[in-house]
């Protein structure tokens, strides 16, 4: 019975664990991106002014995570409403044409979301085999953060927009 319980709480743990990752994903990546920009420019200068031969990879693990941490990072701003919105004339709209023009706005970002993802993966998979300069890593890595942050962005808006969507329900009811 003990050994259940242990078990169970574990899996609680693991599962907690989990959805904390989850939810925090975003910064998790753009996180640990930032830190490769700034390590990786930091090795660049020193190595440039305080050796005598630099580190020419720097400059390019630098842009590649710069990348990461732009679009990876706009999510994680977009997941907490930071991004701008006009939404003055929305809020001086009567409640009954607000939530219509709130649902129309919430599908256009959706769509829009949707199609830059998907172009952004297009474009991927077209320059795989495109290798970057000094690295020789494929050059899709810098569109896949394109693909990456505006799917997180997809995922969360649509989480949104859906948690709108019912509070208007519950509201009608």
């Amino acid at each position: 019975m003990v050994a259940d319980d242990e078990r169970s709480g574990a899996a609680a743990a693991v599962g907690l664990s989990g959805r904390h990752l989850l939810d925090n994903l975003e910064e998790i990546i753009s996180g640990t991106a930032l830190v490769i920009v700034v390590a990786s420019a930091s090795w660049g200068v020193f190595t440039r002014y305080l050796t005598r031969s630099p580190a020419t990879w720097s400059g390019e693990l630098a842009t590649l995570a710069f990348a990461w941490v732009v679009f990876v990072g706009a999510s994680a701003c977009f997941k907490r409403g930071g991004h701008v919105s006009i939404d003055m004339l929305v809020n001086f709209l009567p409640r009954a044409t607000r939530a219509p023009i709130q649902a129309t706005i919430d599908v256009v970002v959706f769509a829009f979301c949707v199609c830059v993802a998907v172009l952004a993966a297009r474009l991927s998979i077209q320059n795989w085999d495109n290798p970057t300069s000094v690295m020789r890593v494929p050059i899709a890595i810098n569109y896949l953060a394109v693909v990456v942050g505006f799917g997180m962005m997809t995922i969360r808006h649509g989480r949104l927009a859906w948690q709108r969507w019912l509070a208007r329900e519950t509201v009608k009811a």
